[in-house]
C-alpha cells in the first residue's frame, strides 16, 4: 500500500508484514510468547505462527497494542519508542490516529476497484468514498496534532544552529524530518527547508544547501499568494548566497540583478537590500569586472551593519590588493577583521611569496576562532608552512582532515592543488611540484563550465606555471603552458588587476 503520509513508492504486503513481524520479535525478547498470547487472548501456537511467517491480521495488532500498551506508531511504522509509557499523552493520541489512518488506507487498498464496471459499482464507490473521507479526516487530525510539535522542533533547531551545536542540531533535524511527513503546514515546511539549508551551509554540503535554496525559492515563486515583500527578497538573497558559495557566479548574478530590479522601488530602505547590492558587486568582481565591482562594493560597504561588513571585508581587502590600490602592509587596516579577511590577506601574501608578510599575518590572526584563522584550518596551516613554522607534510595532512570532515568542492580541490604545488616548488622538490601542477591543471580543465574558480586560486596556479616553466624552456608543452599563464596575467592586468603587473 502507499505510505499515507509521504507519498513514497508502495510497500508490498509481504515486506510490510515482515516489518511488523520484526517489531513483534523485538517485543518477545523481553517477554515470553505465552505472556504475549495471554495478553492478546491468542493461542501460543498462533502467536508462534505469526512470528514465523503467517500473515499478521490487523485484529492481532490491535490486541497487542491494547494488551501490552504498545505504541501504535512504533508497531505500524517503526517510528518512536515501543511502549506508550515512554511517550507523552499527546504523542500517544497522535500515534493512535496514525494506526487508524493506516487501517483506513488498508481498507482502500483491499477494495476491488475493478468491480466499478460491474453491477455493484455504486456500493463499491460508497465504500471507497467513506474510506477516503475517513483518511482525510484522520489526516487533518494528525496535521493539527503535529503542528505544535513541529513548531517546537523548528524553534529548537534554530537555537542549536545559532549556537553552532552540531550534535543537537543533527538530532533535532532528524526528528523534524520525521514529523514533517505528518504535517501539511506550508509555512512550517518552508521554514524547515530554510533551516535545513542553513544547517548544510554551516555543517554540511554546499551542493545540498544550493538544492534546498533553489527548492524554497522556486516554491515561493509558484505560490498563488506570492507577494513582493522582505521575506521573499530574503529567499532570493539566500539563493544568491548559496549559488555564490557553490561558485556558480553567473547564475547568482542573474538572480541578483533581477531581484535588485524587482525591489528597486519598494525595497531600497530595507536592511538587506544593501546586502543584495554588495553581493552584486562581489559577483561582478568574481566574473572579472573588477573596476565596476570594486567601485560599487566600496560605496556600499560603509552602509552595511557590522555583521555584514565582516562578511564582505574579505572580498573588499582581496580586491583592493589585486587591483594594486592598496599595499600589502596597509591592507590589514581595511574593513573589519574576519576569517574571510584574514584568509584573503594570507593567500595574497602567499601569491606574491612575501614570507615576512605571511609571518606577520600568521602571528596576528592565528588561533582566532572568531575573526581570524582557526587553528589547523587549511589556510592557517598554509600560512604556517609558508612562514617556515612547519613542513609541507602538515599541509597535506590538513587537506586529508578537511576531506574527511566535509564535501570539498571541485574549485576548492583546484585551489588546494595549486597551494600544494607552490609549497613543493618553494622547498625545491620540482618533481612533486610538477605532479601537483598537473593535478591542478586537470582539475581546472574538468570544472563545470558554469563554475567560476576564485581569482586568487587561478593567479597562484598560473604563477606556479611561470616559476616551473621558465622562459628558456624549449619543450612545446611547457612553452604552451607558459604562454597561457602570461595571457592570463595580461588579460587580468588590462581588466584592472594591477597586482598582476609583477608577473608580466
Amino acid at each position: 500500500m502507499n505510505s499515507p503520509t509521504t507519498g513514497e513508492a508502495p510497500i508490498s504486503t509481504h515486506v510490510y508484514d515482515e516489518q511488523i513481524r520484526e517489531r513483534m520479535r523485538v517485543l518477545v525478547k523481553t517477554r515470553s510468547q505465552s505472556d504475549l498470547a495471554r495478553k492478546t487472548n491468542t493461542l501460543v501456537s498462533t502467536v508462534n505462527r505469526y512470528l514465523k511467517s503467517t500473515k499478521i491480521p490487523a485484529e492481532f495488532c490491535t490486541a497487542v497494542i491494547n494488551g501490552l500498551g504498545v505504541n501504535p506508531a512504533w508497531l505500524m511504522t517503526g517510528e518512536g519508542t515501543p511502549y506508550l509509557a515512554d511517550v507523552s499523552a499527546g504523542t500517544s493520541e497522535m500515534a493512535t490516529n496514525l494506526l487508524e489512518l493506516v487501517e483506513a488506507m488498508n481498507q482502500v487498498a483491499k477494495m476491488k476497484l475493478g468491480a466499478l464496471t460491474g453491477q455493484h459499482h455504486l456500493k463499491v464507490l460508497r465504500e471507497l468514498n467513506d474510506a477516503l473521507e475517513r483518511y482525510e479526516s484522520l489526516r487533518a487530525v494528525l496535521n493539527r496534532r503535529t503542528r505544535t510539535v513541529f513548531r517546537e522542533l523548528l524553534d529548537g533547531l534554530k537555537k542549536a544552529l545559532h549556537e553552532l551545536d552540531q550534535q543537537r542540531a543533527t538530532e533535532i533535524r532528524k526528528a523534524a524530518a520525521q514529523v514533517s511527513r505528518l504535517c501539511d503546514d506550508p509555512q512550517l515546511t518552508v521554514e524547515f527547508d530554510n533551516l535545513q539549508e542553513f544547517y548544510e551551509q554551516i555543517f554540511g554540503d554546499q551542493v545540498r544547501a544550493l538544492e534546498l535554496s533553489r527548492k524554497v525559492f522556486v516554491k515561493s515563486l509558484g505560490a498563488a499568494d506570492v507577494t513582493m515583500d522582505k521575506d521573499h527578497m530574503t529567499l532570493a538573497i539566500n539563493l544568491v548566497v548559496s549559488l555564490h558559495k557553490a561558485d556558480r557566479c553567473r547564475e547568482a548574478r542573474r538572480i541578483c540583478r533581477a531581484t535588485l530590479a524587482l525591489y528597486e522601488d519598494v525595497g531600497a530602505d530595507w536592511g538587506r537590500f544593501g546586502q543584495l547590492r554588495a553581493l552584486n558587486a562581489v559577483l561582478d568582481i568574481e566574473l572579472g569586472h573588477l573596476r565596476e565591482g570594486l567601485r560599487n562594493l566600496h560605496d556600499t560597504y560603509p552602509n552595511l551593519p557590522e555583521a555584514l561588513q565582516r562578511a564582505f571585508s574579505g572580498k573588499l581587502v582581496e580586491t583592493m590588493l589585486l587591483s594594486g590600490l592598496a599595499p600589502l602592509d596597509y591592507a590589514p587596516a581595511i574593513g573589519l577583521d574576519s576569517t574571510s579577511k584574514a584568509t584573503a590577506l594570507v593567500r595574497f601574501a602567499g601569491l606574491v611569496e612575501d614570507s615576512e608578510a605571511v609571518k606577520q599575518l600568521w602571528q596576528r590572526y592565528k588561533s582566532d576562532e572568531k575573526h581570524g584563522l582557526s587553528e589547523d584550518s587549511i589556510f592557517e596551516v598554509y600560512a604556517r608552512v609558508l612562514a617556515g613554522r612547519d613542513n609541507a607534510a602538515v599541509f597535506e595532512k590538513a587537506l586529508l582532515a578537511e576531506r574527511n570532515r566535509l564535501a570539498v568542492r571541485p574549485t576548492q580541490e583546484f585551489a588546494y592543488a595549486a597551494c600544494s604545488c607552490q609549497l613543493a616548488r618553494m622547498r625545491g622538490d620540482e618533481k612533486a611540484a610538477r605532479k601537483h601542477f598537473d593535478d591542478a591543471a586537470q582539475r581546472l580543465a574538468g570544472l563545470d563550465p558554469q563554475v567560476n574558480p576564485q581569482m586568487l586560486a587561478l593567479a597562484l596556479h598560473w604563477a606556479n606555471a611561470l616559476k616551473l616553466f621558465g622562459g628558456s624552456t624549449k619543450a612545446k608543452d611547457a612553452k604552451d603552458i607558459r604562454e597561457q599563464a602570461l595571457a592570463f596575467f595580461k588579460d587580468g592586468f588590462n581588466n584592472g588587476y594591477g597586482a598582476f603587473s609583477r608577473f608580466l
